[in-house]
């Protein structure tokens, strides 16, 4: 761990840039004992340490390359049943698990979806940019298709969609979209957000007693699911992953 421009960081920024996983989850693990320097597990996350006090760096067990990895973002179609989590003793179908199997060590993803959900994720091992796409200052656009089991009439629709982007408020929470639109044979529901608060979809529509019937996202931070297949994972171009980087504009109301 010798480059010149590695300098002491804080164990939770080490843990976040080489395992290539969020802030939040490399918090959990570190408290969770789950992080060992030097073969000793360290269970305080602001602990700073030097590139030359580190001589092995594990998560789990698993050693961290302790130069800096080479930063890779796939497109990721996941299918309805796959469960949004790296492990789950009660099912064993999660993403986690995919990205094992596919031997994607110290990936996480992009755009946690429900388990009956489908669509885009963005599969990742830059930590940074994780952060930049999941935190709510920098309003990342997601959009979606919203079939639901029954569709009102136009006028009905304009003035859901309509209340839906002034915002509603449910369980404490304020939910709003940016915008949407009917489109489609079926029709469907074109909607883009920013938050995603848990759920926030079904609970939108279940304000105005609608049942979603299939929920599919069809792009995050510009970056489109397009033709993608159920299953697949596509790698972006270095020039496709710093255009989504760069739509990561932070919120003046964050500032």
């Amino acid at each position: 761990m010798t480059t010149d421009d590695q300098q002491a960081k804080r164990l939770l920024q080490w843990v976040q840039q080489q395992a290539g996983i969020s802030r939040r989850k490399a918090m959990e693990l570190i408290d969770a004992g789950e992080v060992d320097v030097n073969g000793e597990p360290i269970c305080e996350p602001f602990a700073v340490f030097d590139p030359s006090e580190i001589e092995r760096l594990s998560l789990r067990g698993h050693p961290l390359a302790l130069s800096a990895p080479d930063p890779r973002v796939y497109r990721y179609h996941k299918p309805a049943g796959v469960l949004c989590s790296h492990d789950d003793k009660f099912y064993g179908n999660t993403v986690g698990r995919i990205l094992r199997m596919e031997g994607f060590i110290g990936y996480t993803w992009v755009g946690r979806l429900d388990q009956d959900a489908e669509g885009l994720l963005l599969l990742t091992n830059d930590g940074d940019l994780v952060h930049r796409l999941t935190h709510p200052r920098y309003e990342v656009e997601k959009a979606y298709r919203v079939w639901l089991t029954r569709m009102p009439a136009p006028k009905e629709v304009d003035r859901i969609l309509q209340q839906m982007r002034r915002g509603i408020d449910d369980a404490g929470d304020r939910l709003k979209i940016l915008s949407g639109r009917v489109e489609g044979k079926p029709p469907h529901v074109a909607l883009s957000l920013t938050e995603g608060k848990k759920h926030e979809i079904k609970r939108l529509f279940a304000h105005f007693h609608l049942k979603v019937k299939r929920l599919l996202r069809v792009s995050i931070a510009g970056i489109e699911l397009g033709t993608l297949r159920e299953g697949a994972m596509v790698r972006l171009s270095p020039e496709e992953a710093e255009r989504a980087r760069r739509r990561t504009t932070e919120s003046p109301q964050a500032s």
